[in-house]
């Protein structure tokens, strides 16, 4: 089930699954990035939830024409169980708009396997990254 946890989202749970995904992973990293999302109201952060834990997790904005996926993160014990789809479908079904994200070479092939779009473009940070796109 996809849930609406911005408000609980400071849990150890919640956190070690962030750290995942976090550019910065580190503790401190991870409670900047909890800060940003409840603090903003723009921000939404929602978890994919099985026998009431999380498992899942997914930080994103809603433009006028596209929903943009800022972060997410399934549980290391939950992967394989295609967690990372159902929150994609779930934001599909939910706003039905196209879905955009960037990210690395390690979780492209996720998102090339479940439909999206691909363009790969330089970044300073990782050497490239890629530009990734759903349509509704």
């Amino acid at each position: 089930m996809f849930v609406d946890i911005k408000a609980e989202m400071n849990t150890p749970t919640v956190r070690k699954i962030i750290a995942y995904a976090a550019l910065d992973g580190s503790p401190a990293g991870v409670a900047k990035e909890v800060q940003t999302y409840q603090q903003s109201p723009a921000l939404n952060f929602y978890a994919w939830v099985e026998d009431g834990t999380v498992i899942g997790i997914c930080g994103y904005e809603i433009h006028e024409d596209h929903i943009e996926v800022h972060l997410i993160s399934v549980d290391k014990q939950a992967r394989g169980r295609r967690v990372g789809s159902a929150i994609i479908k779930a934001l599909r079904d939910r706003y039905r708009q196209e879905i955009r994200l960037e990210t690395v070479d390690e979780a492209v092939g996720f998102y090339q396997k479940i439909g999206f779009m691909t363009r790969e473009f330089p970044d300073p940070t990782f050497n490239r990254k890629y530009r990734c796109t759903l349509m509704p």
